[in-house]
């Protein structure tokens, strides 16, 4: 039996598109039938429904390429998805000014350059949806971490307030907040049979999540079945941030 096709009218933009939660969106996205155009610094795959663009997206030359690539598929661009990540962990107190500077201009600069392009390219009156990849750090501090949370409870800020203005021009703005998933970036903790054992007894599921999974929620904020879902951070992240610490004493 062919599988429902939501998105099949639409043409997506995803940033951060070459590895990790990035590809999963933009492979979810396509498979549900959206023209997707694969945004990323580094190398993106070329696949049924996805169109790579190569640059930075803290570079608007980078904004505008992906804009006329997604005319060119038949747009305008009626979802983005806003992945990026730039930087390192480090202590706060070690970490330098411009590896600060480069995690928040990624990360929320750049997402807010490219929403507003996005919005502006929109004709008058036209539904879009909007998602951001914000994180549970966001929400909570690991030692290490603190431009990435700073970064993204920025952009779940920002997640809010997009949703606010623009939602009455028909554009909805929400996140999806990942637990952790292995993927290349983190692979010094989950090939760490350690420090894999200690997460996983954390994890009120007993398991870590899947980019499949983060990119099935991504896929239904992005379509019509959340018409009505706007500003919101949805939490996939399998009961982590749900879970007090005396959890793991019982």
């Amino acid at each position: 039996m062919n599988q429902p096709r939501p998105l099949a009218d639409r043409v997506a933009i995803v940033t951060g598109a070459a590895q990790g939660i990035g590809a999963a969106v933009a492979a979810e996205l396509a498979a549900r039938g959206a023209r997707v155009v694969a945004v990323d610094l580094a190398p993106v795959a070329a696949a049924a429904g996805i169109t790579p663009v190569r640059g930075d997206v803290a570079d608007p030359a980078t904004v505008g390429a992906a804009l006329a690539v997604a005319d060119a598929l038949g747009g305008p661009a009626t979802v983005l998805v806003q992945g990026a990540f730039a930087g390192t962990p480090a202590p706060l107190d070690e970490l330098a000014d411009d590896a600060w500077e480069s995690m928040l201009g990624t990360v929320l600069t750049a997402a807010r350059r490219f929403d507003t392009a996005f919005v502006r390219a929109l004709p008058a009156g036209t539904p879009a949806s909007i998602v951001h990849l914000a994180s549970p750090h966001a929400l909570g501090a690991v030692p290490g971490f603190a431009a990435y949370a700073a970064a993204k409870a920025g952009l779940l800020a920002l997640t809010r307030a997009a949703a606010v203005e623009w939602g009455r021009r028909g554009v909805r703005c929400n996140a999806v907040a990942p637990g952790f998933v292995p993927v290349e970036r983190n692979r010094q903790v989950w090939t760490d049979p350690e420090l894999s054992a200690a997460m996983l007894r954390a994890a009120p599921l007993g398991r870590f999540g899947t980019a499949a999974e983060v990119a099935r929620a991504v896929a239904f904020l992005a379509g019509d079945e959340a018409s009505f879902v706007n500003g919101a951070c949805l939490a996939v992240d399998g009961g982590m941030t749900a879970m007090l610490p005396e959890a793991l004493l019982r």
